[in-house]
């Protein structure tokens, strides 16, 4: 056992200098203009209430933005997700590479999103919502639930991980189930946090997290493009030979279209 800081990978270093920058930026407008603060936090947030009331044009853009957005009135909401991300999202990109990781950093906030609008819609509030930790305790349940056994220094106690994530989605767990069952909301959205770390464990455990969504959906573009080149090419055939024992003016307006276009192509 020894102490050591990791290098930072590179997707987890850009999350992490957005997610500072975004707070600053946050911070500096709730000190010079609050007002202004508020309404872009207003559009911005995960509002479950807006998403009732604009229905069938909910905001669709807000499980994304939720994520980057932190408390301006407790640095700590943001240091501590910065640090889970720090420690945990450098492991996760090594092991799984810049574009998986990054697929499963922003699986993690939306499951998390929704899993917080479908609970808040089911007990008739709308508590607004903000901040990355649901994809930040979602890399750590992903990150313990393929390392379980890896030991990380906690107050300079060594503790495996699975331990650590699992104590970490118990408190959650709790806090949220209390929150329904009293009424009674301590500010922190427990659900968004829960759903994140069910993405984390369900991706891990059925191996989607290995998938690399965006190599997958190149790969049958680029099978789809092949296929539709061999079909233009058969069709041309036959228009040709068509041609050849009827005439040109025997095409119809579609098929010389199509001739012309195919002929276009490089």
């Amino acid at each position: 056992m020894q102490f050591a800081l990791p290098p930072l990978t590179p997707v987890t270093k850009r999350l992490m200098i957005l997610n500072a920058g975004i707070f600053l930026a946050s911070w500096v407008l709730y000190i010079a203009l609050p007002g202004v603060k508020e309404s872009l936090y207003g559009v911005l947030a995960l509002d479950p209430g807006q998403w009732r009331e604009w229905m069938p044009f909910v905001p669709i853009w807000q499980p994304l933005t939720y994520g980057f957005l932190h408390s301006t009135e407790a640095i700590t909401h943001v240091l501590w997700n910065l640090l889970q991300l720090y420690f945990f999202g450098t492991m996760l990109e090594s092991l799984l590479g810049s574009r998986r990781f990054l697929t499963t950093y922003l699986l993690c906030m939306f499951v998390g999103a929704f899993l917080h609008l479908f609970v808040e819609s089911a007990m008739g509030s709308a508590r607004p919502a903000i901040g990355a930790s649901g994809a930040a305790l979602g890399v750590v349940v992903a990150m313990a639930t393929l390392r379980p056994r890896t030991q990380v220094l906690v107050l300079f106690f060594p503790v495996q991980l699975w331990l650590l994530a699992g104590l970490i989605v118990l408190i959650d767990f709790m806090s949220a189930v209390q929150g329904v069952a009293k009424g009674v909301s301590d500010g922190v959205a427990h659900w968004v946090h829960l759903g994140g770390a069910l993405w984390g464990f369900v991706a891990v455990k059925f191996n989607w997290i290995q998938v690399d969504w965006v190599e997958r959906f190149r790969a049958k573009r680029a099978i789809a493009t092949e296929q539709g080149k061999r079909e233009d090419d058969l069709r041309m055939d036959q228009l040709l030979e068509k041609i050849h024992s009827e005439g040109m003016s025997s095409l119809s307006r579609a098929e010389k279209s199509f001739l012309k276009r195919v002929s276009g192509r490089k």
